[in-house]
């Protein structure tokens, strides 16, 4: 795990220095107003993104690492897998492509149309079902050296198309740079996936359209428990985001949305970790001690640097603002506190929630799911009008709170079962 966490770090580390630079040029050239604007796209394209791989990704992973050796088998899977992401992100496209306009008022709302944005990221998404497919092979096969080298690869020629649109074009560009993301993902997947696989293993051999039932089901499985966070996860956002823009500001909102991007890269380093780590391992046996002795070693390795790094932002809170972001989100300060509680106690769940991913326990997954989105959108509607934007960051900590007593009483059994680490 150290030596998957020593690569996964240095990519942490370039994903961080590209954000702080990134969030400094959306400040200056889009503004707080802008960034949340940003927000609320952001959260629409990554959940239908996730509609249009019907939630299949953990899947893909799962059986790649269960039928690495058996090529025949595999091939089932993922031809099956194919024929269903590609039916769903077409139908997408299709209905995405003529609402734009629709889309453009409710999310944007701006003096300008982006309707063609909308539709730009309509046909986007196929190409996101292949740069997926490529990913989840990478990681299923234990590739990470390559996984994370891709992953870094394309986030750096992400940022330089994106800071050439943002400081050219401004929010215009920014929202533009978002939409063109899979088309670039899609394009260097292709080209490093040539130099990467083995030849007795292709990517291309593995794609098609076959369908078996039996598979089909394994895999949609898969897609209810991840569809349901897709729906409801940017769904709350949004509307979320949409109530602090009426009831305190636009400006604030954009607050939000800057202490949600410098969650979002201590936050990729541990979820990434477990994707390609814990995953892979609890779906290699289903025993409650091998479970345990996962989670603990993923405690035991990880959570003391995560520790040190969440105390570090926060004494480096004014740093951060003053060289991330511009004075116009110097009100962001004291919702830091609230995030890096919220977030540490976010990445303890994650880990063992993961056990319902790895067991394809649709039932405890949605129950943990559906009862934590309901919790933040309540306690955000609740502390709303006292505290403004700092009360969602509260709501935020309060759901992973109950969100964590909701995850160990389904896994009780796991968890507190007298079985040895």
């Amino acid at each position: 795990m150290l030596k998957v966490a020593s690569f996964n770090g240095v990519y942490i580390l370039i994903k961080i220095a590209i954000g702080a630079i990134m969030s400094r040029i959306i400040a200056d050239y889009a503004g707080a107003a802008g960034m949340a604007i940003m927000g609320n796209l952001r959260n629409f394209t990554q959940g239908i993104q996730t509609f249009a791989i019907l939630g299949i990704e953990h899947g893909l992973v799962k059986y790649a690492a269960a039928y690495r050796k058996d090529y025949i088998q595999l091939k089932n899977y993922y031809k099956t897998a194919w024929l269903l992401s590609i039916f769903s992100s077409c139908i997408l496209a299709i209905t995405i492509f003529i609402a734009a306009p629709w889309l453009d008022d409710y999310l944007i709302a701006a003096d300008v149309s982006f309707a063609n944005a909308f539709r730009i990221f309509a046909i986007s998404l196929p190409f996101y079902v292949v740069f997926v497919f490529i990913t989840s092979m990478l990681q299923g096969f234990e590739i990470f050296k390559k996984y994370i080298v891709l992953q870094i690869v394309v986030s750096l020629i992400l940022f330089l198309i994106s800071a050439y649109l943002i400081y050219n074009y401004n929010l215009t560009g920014a929202l533009y740079g978002i939409v063109i993301v899979p088309f670039i993902q899609c394009f260097i997947g292709i080209v490093f996936l040539k130099n990467t696989l083995d030849k007795k293993v292709s990517f291309f051999k593995l794609i098609g359209f076959t369908w078996d039932a039996a598979i089909a089901k394994k895999f949609l499985s898969y897609s209810i428990m991840a569809l349901v966070s897709a729906f409801l996860l940017p769904l709350v956002a949004i509307l979320v985001r949409n109530d602090v823009r009426v009831k305190v500001g636009d400006v604030e909102a954009g607050w939000w949305e800057g202490i949600i991007r410098i969650s979002s890269y201590y936050i990729l380093f541990a979820t990434s970790l477990i994707s390609m780590y814990v995953l892979p391992k609890l779906s290699q046996n289903d025993s409650s001690a091998h479970f345990k002795s996962t989670v603990m070693h993923f405690y035991k390795s990880i959570l003391p640097f995560l520790i040190v790094g969440l105390i570090a932002v926060y004494f480096s809170k004014d740093l951060i603002i003053h060289y991330m972001f511009n004075a116009e989100f110097n009100g962001m300060r004291p919702l830091f506190k609230w995030q890096l509680i919220g977030d540490f106690v976010k990445i303890v769940s994650t880990v063992l929630a993961f056990q319902f991913i790895a067991r394809n326990d649709i039932k405890r997954y949605l129950i943990a799911e559906v009862l934590s989105v309901l919790s933040f959108y309540l306690f955000s509607k609740w502390l709303l009008p006292f505290y403004g934007v700092e009360g969602i960051v509260m709501a935020h900590l309060f759901n992973y709170v109950v969100y964590l007593m909701i995850i160990l009483l389904l896994l009780r059994k796991e968890v507190f079962s007298s079985s040895s680490f």
